[in-house]
């Protein structure tokens, strides 16, 4: 039978665990902004891409001026978000660590819940066993 002293053990465990879930699930969050932060800027960059390749043709004479200022700005706009993605990437790898560790730790604490209420349940079974065993040798003798 679990002692008072091994439910709450298993209680702190629990809340222990809970604690890390939420922790994990902000930090999961936090990566996540920043992920999709990265998509978008990504998407935008091929949009630009696919835009300069399909837009930088002229027909006529008077089209080609403003052709070159086209290029230079949407150039200049890729340069722009490959710079904001640069900058990005730093915290993107810094949040992704946290997560990790932070799902290492929630683990940790599952871990030994877990392992300890499979302590305890062997240790219910020895018990009854044994209880079972002084019945029969009981009613051999009796």
């Amino acid at each position: 039978m679990a002692t008072d002293a091994d439910r709450r053990r298993i209680r702190a465990l629990d809340i222990m665990e809970r604690v890390k879930r939420l922790e994990t699930e902000e930090k999961a969050r936090a990566a996540g902004q920043i992920r999709g932060k990265m998509t978008q800027l990504e998407a935008e960059k091929e949009t630009l891409i696919q835009r300069i390749s399909g837009e930088s043709h002229v027909e006529g004479v008077e089209g080609a001026i403003y052709l070159g200022r086209f290029i230079r700005s949407i150039r200049a706009e890729i340069e722009r978000i490959s710079s904001e993605m640069a900058t990005l990437r730093p915290g993107l790898n810094k949040a992704e660590d946290a997560l990790r560790s932070a799902l290492a730790e929630q683990k940790t604490y599952e871990i030994l819940r877990l392992s300890r209420m499979a302590e305890l349940r062997h240790a219910e079974k020895k018990r009854e066993a044994a209880e079972m065993d002084e019945v029969a040798r009981q009613r051999w003798k009796g």
